[in-house]
């Protein structure tokens, strides 16, 4: 597991959160019952995958102080957090995080990790709006269109938890400061957003990987 990022990501979170990592190639162990029986068809790697995550949910829950707790998937296949909680789990590039925090201070949370390599450039136009597609073409590193797609999978996780609504790619135009904060501008309504809600995140990335981070704080 990469702990340069692990490091990175902690270093941006506010103390109220909780952080966790679990190795996603390690065996499906750890699965509470409600848990094992949503992944019985699974195959054998999205079952190893969703067992880390709720291993990593797990600790993460116990660095707040809460019990050990099942983790089930509602039926449109989100975690089903313990009553008082919010957090979001990611696979990818060979980890799996998970973040956690109150539901009273946190109205949602979005993390997702991804290859630090360019996306294929035949889903470019899926994935970026027209403002994105001129910025790639100023971007020496290629990497633009990864960090774009990054950013906005971590937005939508986290808007997700208040409108439990799916997000098209273009309904989110994020733009990146030299530090690698983001803000990615809501283009459509989605209620309780409104137009050009602006939602704040940032990205890292270390030994290869990217991890985008947008924490949404309950007003």
């Amino acid at each position: 597991m990469s702990a340069a990022l692990i490091a990175a990501l902690r270093a941006l979170l506010p103390e109220e959160l909780a952080l966790a990592a679990s190795d996603p190639s390690a065996e499906a162990t750890g699965l509470w019952p409600a848990e094992a029986t949503a992944m019985a068809r699974a195959v054998p790697a999205r079952r190893r995958e969703f067992a880390a995550g709720r291993r990593a949910a797990r600790m993460a829950l116990a660095s707040l102080g809460h019990a050990p707790a099942p983790i089930p998937m509602t039926p449109d296949r989100a975690p089903l957090w313990p009553e008082g909680l919010t957090g979001t789990i990611s696979h990818g590039a060979g980890l799996c995080l998970a973040l956690v925090g109150w539901s009273r201070d946190w109205a949602g949370l979005g993390l997702d990790l991804e290859p630090a390599m360019p996306l294929p450039e035949d889903i470019l136009a899926t994935i970026c709006t027209l403002a994105e597609r001129r910025a790639l073409a100023q971007d020496p590193s290629g990497l633009l269109s990864r960090r774009l797609f990054c950013a906005k999978e971590a937005t939508y996780k986290a808007q997700y938890t208040q409108s439990r609504r799916l997000l098209s790619f273009h309904d989110l135009e994020v733009s990146f400061d030299a530090a690698g904060g983001f803000i990615a501008q809501l283009q459509p309504p989605c209620p309780p957003f409104s137009p050009a809600t602006r939602f704040a995140g940032h990205l890292v990335q270390a030994n290869g990987i990217l991890a985008a981070l947008v924490a949404l704080p309950r007003l």
